[in-house]
């Protein structure tokens, strides 16, 4: 019955267990500011509920799991500052509610998949200090605050 899970700040290292896709009822998952380090575990991605998953600031590595695209509650996902390669998962435009992505400062690379032009309530959006290239789909150019928004140079094409 567990609904949130606050880890955050601490020295925890190794990898994420995979285990946590089994808390069923988990609606907040904060795990960022530690030495957690490894792959995020696709089990993840069993976590319906979940409006918000912060794993930044650790040294995790690999690709982002496409199965992140299951967690279409979320309303913050923040995988920012670290090692992170690979492309963006197209799978993450099924994230419609969305608010904020926080992607930066890891070595995530390739074009921007356009299925991102499918989170129409992203107001926030971090991408800067990656190796990413294409462009942003132009349907969030009128939508995302970028007072708030770090974008990295990249521009806003036609869809």
């Amino acid at each position: 019955n567990l609904t949130s899970l606050a880890l955050f700040v601490n020295q925890l290292g190794g990898d994420i267990p995979p285990e946590l896709g089994n808390l069923a009822n988990l609606t907040s998952l904060y795990l960022s500011g530690n030495q957690l380090s490894g792959n995020i575990p696709p089990e993840l991605g069993n976590l319906v509920n979940l409006t918000s998953l912060y794993l930044s600031v650790n040294r995790l590595n690999g690709e982002i799991p496409p199965k992140l695209g299951n967690l279409t509650n979320l309303t913050i996902l923040s995988l920012s500052e670290n090692q992170l390669s690979g492309n963006i998962p197209p799978e993450l435009g099924n994230l419609t509610k969305l608010e904020e992505l926080w992607l930066n400062r890891n070595r995530l690379s390739g074009e921007i998949p356009s299925k991102l032009g499918n989170l129409t309530n992203l107001e926030g959006l971090w991408l800067n200090r990656n190796q990413l290239s294409g462009c942003l789909p132009e349907s969030l150019e009128n939508q995302i605050d970028r007072s708030r928004s770090a974008l990295g140079g990249l521009k806003f094409c036609p869809e």
